[in-house]
């Protein structure tokens, strides 16, 4: 029975092949479910009640997940079809991810015809949207900030390691580049605020290039810090550039008022 299964979810996979992963972001509940997971499609709908393929860091690889009938991800257990997901709650076999290919959409990729870009770091998905919805109204090229060592599936373990790497002030290496900064004249910088700064891989970025004569708009997401703390940070990692005030976004709907009180869109 289960090979028969095995049969079916190949041949979905086979048709899927062609999809194009639109993006959305992973979101954790509210209390008492802090600890669980949701995949918001950013449309007024979720993901739910079976399986999907979901390529969260927008990289063209999709890993497959399950959804119970509320939207929660199942993780590190045995699905109620008999399959086993991960910590992080993606499809394995034989301790392998299974993954698929998609083409992502024409939204999300790094175009490298706009004179406006927005780079991030992104955690738990809520930066990610902020910077999705910069990008649309900005007309703006997007690129994600991923650090060559992935940080943990768990938050708590996450913000261990960046406790550690602030106190050390470290500069943990990335995998993410930019083949010709010198066409963007704005750059929009987001991150998450962790013990009052930016996560150390933001600063590992921008000091791999240089800003001068550009101007850099810094925002990011928190749960109630602000984001002065780290402006001076941005400031010594962008030297020649003039770095904007920035904001603490966590409503993407204040984001559009916000750029337009900037002039940085008509």
């Amino acid at each position: 029975m289960k090979k028969k299964v095995m049969f079916l979810m190949i041949m979905v996979m086979s048709i899927l092949m062609s999809m194009t992963a639109f993006a959305g972001v992973w979101r954790t509940g509210a209390s008492p479910n802090e600890n669980r997971w949701w995949y918001d499609n950013e449309d007024g709908t979720w993901a739910e009640g079976g399986w999907q393929w979901i390529d969260g860091n927008q990289d063209g690889t999709a890993e497959c997940y399950y959804f119970d009938s509320e939207g929660w991800i199942a993780a590190d257990t045995t699905t109620p079809d008999g399959y086993q997901v991960n910590g992080d709650g993606a499809w394995v076999e034989n301790g392998l991810v299974m993954t698929q290919a998609v083409s992502l959409a024409a939204s999300s990729t790094h175009t490298g015809e706009s004179s406006s870009l927005v780079v991030y770091f992104s955690c738990t998905g809520n930066t990610e949207a902020a910077a999705r919805r910069i990008q649309e109204l900005a007309g703006a090229d997007i690129i994600e900030i991923e650090a060559a060592d992935p940080y943990p599936s768990s938050y708590s373990d996450t913000l261990s390691r960046a406790e550690r790497e602030l106190d050390q002030d470290a500069r943990p290496a990335v995998i993410t580049t930019i083949d010709d900064v010198a066409q963007y004249d704005v750059v929009y910088v987001g991150y998450p605020i962790w013990f009052g700064y930016a996560p150390r891989p933001v600063l590992t970025f921008l000091e791999a290039y240089d800003w001068s004569g550009k101007t850099v708009v810094p925002f990011c997401t928190s749960g109630g810090s602000g984001i002065s703390a780290s402006l001076g940070e941005i400031r010594e990692s962008c030297p020649g550039s003039d770095v904007a005030e920035g904001r603490r976004v966590n409503d993407t709907g204040s984001i559009e008022p916000w750029l337009r009180s900037l002039c940085l869109i008509s």
